[in-house]
């Protein structure tokens, strides 16, 4: 079935899966195949499936309630068949005792034109005027004439004819009832025939199912403008948190570069008071030899002192 171009179907499990599943009856380890259940989760996805589950649900069920009438209907065109069959069988039946009443008559010597024949067709249309689908009446002279037949008394032979009719009455009440019958079932089949043309149920469907899918269409478009707006706002975020962490990371090397420019001041400085306390040491000549040697242990000490500095420098560059 297809939607707008989509077709709507039921899938079977996937490739991998199957792959999944031989190889596990091939090695015949007991390890569960659970391909599916680290796979993300997809809305967009599970969207569209909804949708073509829903619309193939709608047009399913429409079709099989179309079918469904369909086969109701096909159920009473064989009725009628059927019916139709019965009632030439019982127009048979009446035609055979309508022959036998003919032979009767001949047998028993009657004439066609006679009174006596007259007499019995008169009470055969009297006992038609009992029967209301057939509308017979009787005008009043036929009446009065009836009531004189039968204070006279009938006949043997109008009798066995009367009684022979009523055998042929039954298969024409028969008859009446599956003529009515046919007539119902063939007004029940136009009627539906044409509410199936005001409505025509599988073109709403299939409306429907294509109204269901645009709007999911709609609401995966909105899913996926909502999804393109969540990328870019992780994609700011994630730049603003590196330029944050750059700036931490200048803001660092500030400090170690002031901390190194501080260092260097201090050395420039102790070299400058080493370089005087050199130059102050050799202008004593008049000083006694200890207190020279013990100028220099000064010096010397401030010399490592300035190395040190400088292997402070050095260590912190590096």
């Amino acid at each position: 079935m297809k939607v707008q171009n989509t077709t709507i179907f039921m899938g079977d499990a996937s490739r991998s899966q199957r792959h999944g599943k031989a190889e596990q009856d091939r090695t015949g380890n007991k390890n569960i195949f659970a391909g599916g259940l680290n796979q993300k989760f997809d809305p967009i996805a599970q969207k569209r499936q909804q949708a073509r589950e829903q619309a193939m649900k709608i047009v399913g069920d429409t079709w099989a309630g179309d079918k469904k009438i369909d086969d109701d209907i096909e159920g009473r065109r064989n009725r009628i068949l059927q019916l139709r069959g019965e009632i030439r069988q019982a127009r048979g039946s009446v035609r055979e005792i309508e022959e036998q009443r003919e032979a009767l008559r001949e047998s028993c010597g009657v004439e066609a034109d006679s009174q006596e024949q007259r007499d019995l067709e008169l009470l055969a249309k009297e006992m038609d005027a009992k029967t209301p689908w057939k509308q017979v009446s009787l005008t009043k002279e036929e009446g009065e004439r009836i009531e004189q037949i039968r204070a006279q008394g009938l006949t043997e032979y109008q009798e066995r004819s009367l009684e022979m009719k009523k055998g042929a009455e039954y298969y024409e009440n028969q008859i009446n009832e599956m003529k009515k019958e046919i007539e119902m079932e063939n007004s029940i089949i136009r009627a539906t025939r044409l509410e199936r043309l005001k409505k025509d149920p599988m073109v709403k469907a299939q409306k429907q199912a294509e109204e269901i899918m645009e709007a999911a269409s709609e609401e995966i478009v909105g899913m996926l403008a909502d999804e393109a707006k969540d990328h870019i706002d992780e994609e700011m975020e994630e730049k603003k948190e590196a330029a944050q962490e750059k700036a931490e990371e200048a803001k660092e090397l500030e400090e170690k570069l002031e901390k190194i420019k501080e260092k260097k001041e201090d050395q420039e400085e102790l070299a400058e008071a080493i370089g005087e306390l050199t130059e102050q040491t050799l202008q004593l000549d008049g000083v006694k030899t200890d207190i020279q040697e013990e100028i220099k242990d000064i010096v010397n000490k401030m010399k490592l002192l300035e190395e040190d500095i400088k292997g402070a420098v050095v260590d912190t560059t590096v």
